[in-house]
């Protein structure tokens, strides 16, 4: 009896040795950040040269919520020369399948140069069985549609709940402060910080170490950026329109964004709501409710950092010049 649980003691030690063992060479590690949209980014190009070279954006959350900023990063991001990921929120608003055909509906037609992951934290309360079925169930419905997935969460929430019950080829993102994962980096990628700051960022954001599992597998299609952009590109006829019936101008709508047409816009501050706050929001990316609160500021002051402007939240003369294009 003693022999045998001896035995197994060394059986045990030894198999989490080889497990938690980084081989010989060295994996290939890439630094980034992972974001969403209450994080605040100035300059990507500046972030870039700050040694940053993978983004992951939030798309979604459960069964209905967009993040608010993917259209408007979208192209700025690729404008940097940055490689882009999204990732998936987990909560309890529907079942895995519902949500991941939301996440996937929401990044079909976006370059992705990672592939997806699926966000799981135990801040939502799940136990085990349901972490481990949700997790199962989600990632093989990405995986049905052709798309490669990957997991990310904590490392404690990982190993008590996922490791063993999931499948071995999905590459793994942990998320561990002060704490280095054992199997970083061959085994896992790193998120070491959630209040990493540098130049180009307004505040905090979380600091990652990828490795190349990220980058496995098949990714979201490409499209032109003209072709992704068009959500965000209300046509200026639209805009033409709208001025002529609120008294603005008697503009010809002619999709021409010119003298006239930016002569005729009025200054919109904070707080105002109606189809022109509704299209300087769909200009910019945003879900267009028409109301210029909290997060349409946010969403416009960067607008305004982005192109050299004063960052008041305040669209005027100059903002709405660079809206225009002109």
């Amino acid at each position: 009896m003693l022999k045998n649980k001896i035995i197994a003691l060394l059986t045990a030690v030894v198999l989490s040795t080889a497990f938690f063992m980084p081989v010989n060479a060295r994996a290939q590690t890439y630094k980034g950040i992972d974001i969403y949209e209450y994080d605040d980014i100035e300059n990507w190009n500046t972030v870039k040269n700050n040694g940053v070279s993978v983004v992951i954006q939030k798309a979604t959350q459960g069964i209905a919520h967009n993040d608010s900023l993917l259209n408007y990063r979208y192209p700025r991001i690729l404008q940097a020369g940055l490689k882009i990921g999204y990732y998936h929120y987990a909560d309890h608003t529907g079942s895995a399948s519902q949500q991941a055909e939301h996440f996937l509906n929401r990044v079909q037609g976006l370059h992705s140069d990672t592939v997806l992951f699926l966000d799981i934290e135990n801040e939502s309360d799940w136990t085990k069985g349901d972490a481990i079925n949700f997790t199962n169930e989600f990632t093989s419905y990405v995986k049905s549609r052709g798309y490669s997935i990957g997991i990310y969460t904590g490392l404690s929430f990982f190993y008590e709940y996922l490791h063993g019950s999931i499948s071995n080829d999905i590459p793994v993102w942990l998320a561990s402060y002060g704490r280095r994962p054992q199997q970083y980096p061959n085994g896992v990628s790193w998120q070491y910080a959630e209040t990493e700051t540098m130049s180009g960022i307004v505040g905090y954001v979380d600091g990652d170490y990828f490795n190349d599992s990220v980058f496995a597998g098949q990714a979201p299609q490409q499209t032109s950026n003209s072709t992704t952009q068009s959500n965000a590109d209300t046509s200026v006829s639209t805009l033409q329109s709208e001025l002529n019936s609120q008294g603005y101008g008697n503009l010809k709508v002619d999709n021409i964004a010119g003298r006239r047409t930016l002569s005729a816009c009025p200054t919109i501050h904070r707080g105002s709501r109606g189809n022109i706050t509704k299209w300087i929001q769909q200009r910019l990316g945003m879900y267009a409710d028409g109301i210029n609160g909290y997060q349409t500021q946010r969403v416009i002051k960067s607008f305004q950092r982005a192109h050299g402007l004063h960052a008041d939240g305040i669209v005027g003369h100059n903002t709405w010049r660079a809206l225009l294009g002109l």
